[in-house]
This record gives structure tokens, C-alpha cells and sequence, in this order.
């Protein structure tokens, strides 16, 4: 009899399904085992990039644009890793650990420009060698120099020296309260953290300070001592009033010295350090 080959397999080719179902286990091990190696690559990889490993509250400065130099910039804390790779933190204490200290140096120009005290956004001193050192922490400031005073001047109108460090610690604190707000949004009606209007910025920095003011800046100049220009100093309080008249102040500041104040000043803004100028002159000043 002559026989044909149709293609099907024969019985012995047939798979038992005891085969069909180690064949299947073997696959997905085989895959499991695949997907382990590419879990482990991806970390060696990260960790070679430097993204773990950096600790808490610090983080990677890779995709931003190098400060000039290490320390405080406005919003945060830059330092160098042991790397040479610029890192920042919004947390002093992680700075202090990562850098050993709070301040940072930089050298006096050649007209003698720098001198101690608040300039405006730092506090200037020499260290025991004559180097300059600066710090935005008045009680560091304090630390390193013994005393409060500085040398720095500036107007905030005819006559007036308003260039003085702050001399009660509870308006001090204030001030920096307000200093760190530095970048975040106005936001109206604003009591923070996210975002602040002109009043909620200085109620809340005052608080800071164990110094309780009303919410509203009109409130707010009527439970301060009037001052005048001449008399200024840091941490007093500037209004603003289109009408001229105490019960039409709509805007307050925090006065910084050296013609400068930190405000919340209207929406599409964010917390700045503005200048004292002819054009937008406050109408009233305040002490808290």
C-alpha cells in the first residue's frame, strides 16, 4: 500500500500537556528574570547620574542655571557637592550640614565698596582673619560681630538716615519672615504660606515676631506709632494711600533700610524688594 504525507504531525510530536505547561512556566520566569536585570540597570544608572543618594531636602540643580555663588539667593540655599555638582535646598539645616557653616565670603572691592551691616538683602562682616563674610540670619550676624549696629546708610527722604538694623529681635524676626517670602505669588485675601496680600504678609511676618497687628493696612497703621521719614527704621511699616487720608490706605510694606522695601504689591506679582521712590512716595510710617 503506498502511503501519503499529508503534514500533520504525528503522535509523538503531539505535546503532553504536562510539556505545554513547564513551557509556559519556563517563559514567564525567563521574562521575570528580564525585567529584574532592567529594574537593576535603571538604578545603577540613576545612581550614577547622581539623582539618589542626595538626601533630604536637597535637590538636583543639573537642569538650572549655575548661581554666582554659594548661599542664599533669594528662594534658596546653593552649595556644591563633594562632586564639584551644584546642588540647592530650601532647608537651612540641610545647608548648614552640607556646607559647615551658615555664611559665605566673598572679597572687598578695590574702593573698599563693602561695608558691615545690612545692604539691603545680606549682612556684611569681617571674621577673625579681616575676610568678609555675610550671612542673611541676624542672629548669625549677631554671633559674629557682638552687637547689632551698622555702618550702612541710605534716605528714605531729605535728611533721614533710615539705614539702621533693626534694634528689637521681635522686628528682626519679622523682617526675616518676610525676606524668605521672597518669589511667592500675590494672592488676594493671601495669609500664606503659598501666597500673600500687602496686609497678610505683614500681619503674618509680625506674628512671626510675637507681635500681633490687624489684618487690614489701614487697621494696621492705626495700632503703629506715626514716624516720620527722618525717623525711619528698619522694620517700621510704610502706607500707601491715594487719597491722602488714613482711612484711605490701601497698601503697607516693611521698610528695610537703605531706601528699600519688601511688598506684596498687587496681582501678576510676586513678593519683591522694592525702591522708595518721588513718583510712589508713602503717604504715612508707622513702628510697630
Amino acid at each position: 500500500m503506498t502511503t501519503v504525507n499529508t503534514g500533520a504531525p504525528d503522535a509523538a510530536d503531539e505535546p503532553t500537556a504536562q510539556q505545554a505547561a513547564a513551557t509556559a512556566r519556563s517563559s514567564r520566569s525567563s521574562r521575570a528574570a528580564r525585567l529584574r536585570r532592567g529594574i537593576g540597570m535603571v538604578a545603577v544608572i540613576a545612581t550614577g547620574a547622581g539623582v539618589l543618594g542626595l538626601g533630604t531636602g536637597v535637590t538636583p540643580a543639573a537642569a538650572e542655571t549655575a548661581p554666582a555663588h554659594a548661599g542664599w539667593d533669594g528662594s534658596r540655599y546653593w552649595f556644591k557637592n563633594s562632586q564639584g555638582q551644584w546642588r540647592w535646598t530650601s532647608h537651612y539645616d540641610v545647608y548648614v550640614a552640607r556646607t559647615g557653616g551658615g555664611t559665605k565670603s566673598t572679597t572687598t572691592s578695590s574702593s573698599g565698596g563693602i561695608k558691615q551691616g545690612w545692604d539691603g538683602s545680606r549682612y556684611w562682616f569681617r571674621n577673625s582673619k579681616g575676610e568678609w563674610r555675610w550671612t542673611t540670619h541676624y542672629d548669625i550676624y549677631l554671633a559674629r560681630t557682638g552687637g547689632g549696629s551698622s555702618s550702612s546708610s541710605g534716605s528714605a527722604g531729605s535728611g533721614s538716615s533710615g539705614g539702621s538694623v533693626a534694634a528689637d529681635p521681635d522686628v528682626e524676626t519679622a523682617v526675616q519672615y518676610a525676606l524668605a517670602q521672597l518669589g511667592k505669588p500675590f494672592r488676594t485675601a493671601g495669609n500664606g504660606p503659598d501666597g500673600y496680600d500687602c496686609s497678610g504678609l505683614v500681619q503674618q511676618s509680625f506674628r512671626r515676631g510675637g507681635i500681633s497687628l490687624p489684618r487690614v493696612a489701614n487697621d494696621q497703621f492705626a495700632a503703629t506709632t506715626p514716624v516720620k521719614a527722618s525717623q525711619l527704621r528698619r522694620g517700621d511699616l510704610l502706607f500707601w494711600s491715594p487719597d491722602g487720608t488714613a482711612r484711605g490706605i490701601q497698601h503697607v510694606a516693611i521698610y528695610l533700610g537703605n531706601n528699600q522695601y519688601v511688598e506684596a504689591a498687587r496681582p501678576g506679582t510676586s513678593i519683591r524688594i522694592s525702591g522708595i521712590s518721588s513718583g510712589y512716595y508713602p503717604a504715612f510710617m508707622g513702628r510697630p
